[in-house]
């Protein structure tokens, strides 16, 4: 039989304990519960607690106004450089921009990769006044843009498609900022429409599909792919031209493969690729 989707994500349970906080304070841009999910026959369903975790992660990558962050400021990462690092993998190291954000606070920073536990950083962290984040006090005069010596520094090893989401808050409890990072991303662009995959869940075993640039409240036809199996979706675009969907990548009965993900615009059609290793999952029933 194969194994529970919710043993799949123990060590995601912090963004289901989360899923309430983030909705405790205000509108968001969109509702707990709206994301929706794509299915390639003979797929088991999801479980609700899988459901959970997934919806919470786009609250988090979608995070906007509310009433603990009522200007709407969203965490932006730069990058600095690159290093090789064991196994040889890439260690990316970035500083971290809050644009607007108040520079009479003190901020905390915690941090969450999937599949991982939460991390939180025990020093006091502020904002210059050009959204800096740094690690000493800065001067009221202070407008880095860059700061070796002072700013933050957050260094990312991880896989393709793989992203790390991360929560600014100030210490006396009246601001939350998020911002998600994705080192390694899959995606690709055409004509200014763009399409990415993101991991979902440890292994691929569940994945989002995101789509920006498109139309505004359009309905976009979506084409999903994987070693023989396909699903066709309509995606429905906000304000911003931006959807996301939900779902699990294998193809039922292989241990192996490809999902191709294309999405069609009036005058585009971005389409990318992720490459899955799933031989648990796929050999196993559905329970």
């Amino acid at each position: 039989m194969m194994a529970s989707p919710s043993r799949l994500i123990v060590r995601l349970s912090l963004f289901v304990l989360l899923h309430a906080t983030l909705f405790s304070y205000g509108q968001e841009p969109r509702r707990s519960g709206t994301l929706r999910y794509f299915h390639f026959s003979g797929q088991p369903t999801l479980s609700l607690e899988v459901r959970q975790a997934l919806d919470s992660q786009v609250v988090w990558d979608d995070s906007g106004q509310d009433f603990l962050n009522p200007s709407g400021v969203q965490l932006r990462f730069e990058k600095i450089d690159e290093q090789a690092a064991q196994g040889g993998r890439i260690a990316t190291r970035y500083r971290v921009i809050a644009g607007g954000a108040p520079e009479n606070k003190i901020f905390g920073l915690e941090s969450w990769a999937v599949g991982k536990d939460g991390v939180f950083d025990s020093r006091d962290i502020y904002a210059n006044t050009q959204g800096l984040l740094m690690i000493h006090r800065p001067k009221p005069e202070d407008a880095r843009l860059k700061a070796p010596e002072d700013e933050l520094e957050i260094t990312a090893v991880t896989e393709n498609a793989e992203p790390i989401r991360f929560r600014l808050s100030s210490k006396d409890g009246q601001l939350q900022i998020f911002g998600t990072l994705v080192p390694h991303p899959v995606e690709a662009d055409d004509q200014g429409c763009r399409i990415e995959v993101r991991i979902g869940l440890p292994d691929a075993a569940a994945i989002l599909v995101i789509v920006n640039g498109f139309p505004e409240k359009a309905k976009i036809p979506l084409v999903l792919q994987s070693e023989g199996s396909a699903a066709s979706e309509t995606l429905d675009t906000d304000a911003n031209g931006h959807s996301v969907i939900a779902g699990i990548p294998y193809a039922p009965g292989k241990t192996q493969g490809v999902l191709k993900a294309t999405a069609e615009g009036p005058n585009c059609l971005p389409s990318v690729a992720l490459p899955w290793t799933a031989a648990t999952h796929a050999a196993r029933k559905t329970p």
